[in-house]
């Protein structure tokens, strides 16, 4: 039987990649204002990288626990457009938090730029120098940020409309115990 509402490690998990995702995008836009051969530059990059990375590895990780831990079942009420375009936004948000931090490091890389996790250690490169590869692969970055951007969004505007309009529960089941009443 399934339950109710998310686990906590699952609420964890999408909480924990959902502040990652905003600092990363707040990182990846501040880098315009920077020479890119500044010093200020490779740091903040080298952040971006290192959450970048991170995100890879939580999504894995999240993925697993949602394959031994299903997600509640939405409300049967719910007409089965919502149910599908639920589902699709569900696939693609998972699709891009696996292509864009993978084509990110593969673009670094092709470049021969090193991904230092966190300034502790460098990661092992995906692929050896190859400029060509290269520029697709941050191609693939730069189109996949234009789809998350537009995902959390659909997201975002979903939630918050079966919360203040529908009323209907389902982002009380993403919040913890604790903060639920904060929403009510």
């Amino acid at each position: 039987m399934r339950a109710e509402r998310y686990d906590g490690i699952a609420i964890l998990f999408h909480w924990l990649v959902a502040a990652l995702i905003v600092i990363n995008i707040g990182l990846a836009w501040s880098l315009d204002n920077f020479d890119h051969h500044s010093p200020e530059h490779d740091r903040i990059l080298t952040v971006h990288k290192s959450i970048g990375a991170t995100i890879l590895l939580l999504a894995v990780l999240r993925l697993v626990w949602r394959w031994m831990h299903p997600a509640p079942a939405l409300p049967e009420t719910m007409p089965r457009w919502k149910r599908i375009a639920a589902q699709i936004d569900q696939v693609l948000l998972y699709a891009v938090l696996f292509v864009m931090p993978l084509s990110g490091l593969i673009d670094a890389g092709a470049f021969s730029q090193p991904v230092r996790y966190f300034f502790l250690f460098d990661l092992l490169a995906l692929t050896g120098h190859n400029e060509p590869l290269g520029h697709i692969a941050f191609a693939i970055h730069q189109t996949s940020a234009l789809i998350l951007y537009a995902l959390l969004l659909v997201h975002a505007a979903a939630a918050l409309h079966h919360h203040y309009v529908l009323k209907d529960g389902i982002l009380r089941r993403m919040l913890p115990e604790d903060r639920r009443s904060a929403f009510d």
